[in-house]
């Protein structure tokens, strides 16, 4: 295996953290989002692979009986769709509780979304696996990475200055724990238009070289237009292209 390769293969771990990496007072929790689908063009930059776009994923929220639902695949292209797949899907179900997100079920896998699981257990304080892998449940604010957009759009409400933000990962079988580093406000442009955001960056937890941004919209409900994870050879981002609410 080529120095290529390898380095698409560690690109593929960001990526599913982005695509992720894709909740109000109790009052409002029964739908504070509206059903929305979003297209985001995925791109790096890279000391070894220089720019490349690696292609796109689409994420589609709805409502359910008990909160919402989440769908989202990633159309990888050229040598991404090899290394990735060019069908990586997550699927997930979360409720809004106290302005939070709480996962209810997530899954994901290269074809459909029965490769690999992860149940949620609040009453034991544990998150486990599909093959038996059981963590601990951190202490903060837990999600995962196929709600991890719409945890995003609430961030800008949330008090995490002496909390940290954990993330799920059901395909490495890990959690990924990160602490807020700074807030602003900034203008990007992006192919929907030049938009003001809410600049969001979180840092990683002992390794605060890599951080993981959020550019959240408030004309489209705090939704996150850009997510960026950058490490110190590369940095992979994800750029809204559509935008459409139901």
């Amino acid at each position: 295996m080529n120095n290529r390769t390898l380095s698409i293969r560690c690109i593929a771990v960001g990526i599913t953290l982005l695509i992720a990496f894709m909740t109000l007072p109790a009052a409002l929790a029964a739908h504070p989002f509206k059903p929305v689908s979003i297209e985001y063009v995925v791109s790096l930059d890279s000391d070894k692979l220089g720019n490349a776009t690696l292609g796109t994923t689409e994420t589609v929220l709805k409502h359910t009986a008990a909160g919402y639902s989440v769908f989202s695949k990633t159309k990888a292209q050229g040598l991404a769709a090899i290394i990735i797949g060019s069908n990586e899907q997550q699927s997930c179900e979360f409720e809004v509780v106290d302005g939070r997100t709480i996962s209810t079920e997530y899954g994901g896998g290269r074809t459909d979304s029965g490769d690999y699981q992860v149940g949620f257990d609040y009453h034991e304080r544990k998150i486990r696996f599909s093959g038996g892998d059981v963590l601990d449940m951190p202490n903060g604010y837990v999600v995962d990475n196929c709600n991890m957009p719409f945890a995003a759009a609430l961030l800008h409400d949330q008090n995490l200055a002496q909390e940290s933000l954990y993330v799920v990962d059901g395909r490495k079988k890990r959690i990924r724990g990160y602490t807020l580093k700074s807030v602003d406000n900034e203008n990007i442009d992006t192919p929907l238009g030049r938009m003001k955001t809410i600049k969001m960056v979180f840092e990683r937890e002992f390794n605060p070289a890599r951080t993981f941004t959020f550019w959240l919209s408030p004309v489209n409900e705090f939704m996150p237009i850009k997510m960026e994870e950058k490490r110190r050879s590369r940095t992979t981002t994800m750029l809204a292209s559509k935008l459409e609410t139901n």
